[in-house]
């Protein structure tokens, strides 16, 4: 779902609606933007929201794609600014096929992704219902209370990414607690960070071996400054170990596949589900919590400096979550080299290798610790993509 240029799969973020079952007119203005790979055609709704963007979809409007993706005739034709495409990226391309492709097994995946795990779909999972391993899901009925009972299939089936915005819960409460909008992350923690900072500010000139006369001293200063800018780099930390150690978790169980499921596995499973692409704010607390003791007790910032120190960490959540949310659904980072390269990396951890690339706002942990994206790598990880 990254960028076409050099790392993207075109196909990948295409969410929502079912292939229509009429003959296009491939190439015209209409409803609908027509592909073909070979003799097949594609019809996809032009009200997709595609990270690439619409002016990418239009480059190919009207055009045989087969060589953007593995294991296709075509293949060779693909150069540096039009990449190679997952085998996700074309099992997604198939639900909007005129005529979708149906074998003994469900519709397939193409290329050498297709052997990518033990998962098997049986001929429902070409549907709605999806039976992994014998056990039935059904993408139309509340996910929550299901997904647990995968077991050891789980993580294959969680990392398989969908289309769509599926519902959670059965209780319409519940339902809409799970759900956020990427402004609430902002609108709640920016204000977080700025009493966290008064509190410092406050402690610190309360203190007696701090300040004079109630004022701070330049040192003072310095030193709430460089807790701070701390803070923001050590959200760095945080996000890499959170997401790989985490949310990452193997989990073969009913209720931690349900956790999991909740925290993280539905975004992996429906990558552009926009209403629970960042997390809400009751979910973040218990680990802001975490953070704090860690800030305070551990990394000895104590009562004075640990709240600053943590308003740093969260400046650098928001902006994180900001970054992310554009990764899948803004146009704006096109804008910028690094952006790109950013948004190729996230969306490779989506459809390709989920066993790497967990910095999206910095790369340097997953530099430090071997975990970075390989370039022209196939799929790896536990998906069956």
């Amino acid at each position: 779902m990254c960028e076409a240029r050099r790392g993207g799969d075109a196909m990948e973020a295409m969410s929502g609606s079912t292939a229509s079952s009429s003959s296009p007119e491939v190439g015209t203005k209409s409803a609908h933007w027509g592909f073909t790979i070979g003799g097949r055609v594609y019809r996809v709704p032009r009200d997709f929201q595609h990270p690439g963007g619409r002016e990418l979809m239009d480059r190919h409007d009207g055009t045989d794609i087969g060589y953007l993706f593995r294991g296709t005739a075509e293949e060779g034709r693909s150069t540096r600014s039009s990449h190679v495409h997952s085998g996700a990226a074309r099992r997604l391309l198939e639900k909007f096929a005129v005529v979708p492709m149906q074998t003994e097994r469900g519709t397939r995946e193409q290329g050498e992704e297709d052997r990518g795990g033990p998962c098997t779909l049986d001929a429902a999972g070409a549907g709605r219902v999806q039976v992994v391993n014998g056990v039935a899901v059904d993408l139309d009925r509340p996910l929550v209370l299901q997904v647990g009972a995968l077991l050891d299939s789980y993580q294959v089936w969680v990392h398989k990414p969908e289309l769509g915005k599926p519902r959670f819960f059965q209780s319409e409460v519940l339902e809409q607690l799970s759900k956020t909008k990427w402004w609430v992350v902002p609108f709640v923690w920016l204000p977080v960070s700025l009493w966290l900072a008064l509190v410092s500010y406050r402690r610190l000139r309360r203190d007696p071996g701090h300040g004079a006369e109630g004022h701070l001293l330049l040192t003072d200063s310095a030193a709430m400054a460089s807790c701070y800018l701390f803070g923001v780099l050590f959200w760095s930390v945080v996000e890499y170990a959170v997401h790989r150690f985490m949310f990452h978790v193997s989990t073969s169980s009913y209720w931690p596949n349900t956790l999991h499921f909740l925290f993280h596995g539905c975004h992996h499973k429906f990558p552009m589900d926009d209403m629970r692409l960042v997390m809400p704010p009751a979910g973040a607390l218990p680990i802001v919590l975490l953070v704090y003791i860690v800030e305070r007790y551990l990394l000895g910032f104590g009562a004075i400096f640990a709240p600053i120190t943590l308003a740093g960490t969260l400046t650098g959540y928001v902006c994180y979550d900001m970054l992310h949310y554009h990764c899948h659904f803004s146009e704006f980072v096109k804008a910028y080299a690094f952006l790109r390269w950013v948004r190729r990396s996230h969306m490779d951890h989506h459809y390709r290798d989920n066993t790497s690339g967990f910095g999206i706002s910095s790369p340097a942990w997953d530099l430090v610790l071997g975990t970075q994206r390989k370039e022209g790598k196939g799929a790896r990880g536990t998906a069956c993509k």
